[in-house]
């Protein structure tokens, strides 16, 4: 059932999802020393696939491959690759987190960004059937980038941008505050705050991600177990949670995947979604992530139906795709009729 079931993902980084053999491609279009190149494809796979000591480690290698991306088509080409392997695993909707001025601080016009990413979204939807909306992200620690992203964030709302992120190193000596008014601006022009919290700091930096920049989602979140009373307030609120298990285990935020607190989170009675963050560095897809918490976990077809049920409820899809994408699951899922 779980691959035949239509999905949605909610936490997937553009630049992170660039498989081997396209970062390989790309490093040579455009003169790029990805780690690992100068032994060919076995070598870049090999530094995909190693165990990631740090998080400054995962960062060399996404940043390696987000230099990659230099011209219209090579934004567009990794949008489209990215939608083939979503439709490959029936995700018919994804709300997909990009970071623009990565690109544009190498010196990337923002107008070359825009037009391939925009390409990319009709080509996915064209070509695959599958719908993607922006997120553009910001990395906490460059507090100067941050009206520069808003700016291209409400001028590419026609163009399928949702909101803001809030990435990087989470660490005490880079605070949310300094990001307060940004984050204010975008609310009240109608995008969405969907910052990462709770992954390399604790239960206080989902309290910051709440109260300074009014997030209506947490990515990742899963630290917030160790505060029974912020536990309590998510619930209350309803704030969802978009859990990415193998991304926690890769990163060292927990150490197994058996020992991921996903089944307190659920028993808790918080809103969560299952999502893959960075699919292939990671070693994962979305629908990895059900088989192996499905297997982990023991769930029953209903709690999977559950969980995936929450990532359309949990998302920014217009309510009459909501609808029919509810209805689509409930039919795969009972085996009725078409």
């Amino acid at each position: 059932m779980i691959r035949r079931l239509p999905k949605v993902e909610l936490h997937l980084h553009l630049e992170g999802s660039v498989q081997p053999e396209l970062a390989l491609a790309l490093a040579r279009r455009r003169g790029v020393a990805l780690p690992g190149v100068e032994h060919g494809l076995e070598g870049v796979r090999r530094e995909y696939a190693r165990p990631f000591k740090t998080f400054r480690e995962f960062v060399r290698l996404y940043v390696a491959v987000s230099s990659c991306l230099q011209e219209p088509e090579d934004f567009a080409e990794v949008t489209v690759a990215l939608a083939r392997s979503l439709a490959e695993q029936q995700v018919r909707y994804a709300e997909v987190t990009f970071t623009p001025m990565t690109h544009v601080s190498q010196g990337i016009p923002a107008e070359i960004i825009t037009h391939g990413l925009n390409e990319g979204r009709v080509r996915a939807r064209e070509e695959h059937g599958v719908e993607l909306a922006w997120v553009f992200d910001i990395v906490r620690c460059f507090v100067d980038q941050a009206r520069p992203t808003l700016q291209l964030a409400l001028q590419e709302r026609e163009r399928g941008v949702i909101g803001l992120g809030f990435a990087g190193p989470e660490q005490p000596r880079w605070p949310y505050e300094p990001f307060a008014a940004v984050f204010a601006e975008a609310r009240a022009e109608g995008l969405r705050a969907l910052p990462h919290a709770g992954e390399g700091m604790g239960p206080e930096s989902i309290r910051g991600a709440l109260e300074v920049l009014g997030a209506e989602r947490i990515g990742h979140g899963v630290r917030c177990v160790e505060d029974p009373e912020l536990v309590a307030l998510l619930r209350a609120r309803r704030v969802p949670l978009e859990v990415c298990p193998t991304s926690n285990v890769a990163t060292g935020v927990v150490p197994s995947l058996e020992r991921h607190p996903l089944p307190k989170l659920l028993a808790a009675g918080l809103e969560v979604s299952l999502a893959s963050d960075d699919p292939p560095m990671f070693g994962t897809t979305l629908t990895d992530e059900y088989l192996r918490c499905a297997g982990a976990f023991g769930w029953s077809p209903g709690q999977v139906l559950d969980l995936a049920a929450a990532a359309v409820e949990h998302s920014f899809m217009p309510e009459d795709a909501k609808a029919a994408l509810l209805e689509e699951q409930r039919r795969v899922a009972t085996g009725a009729p078409s």
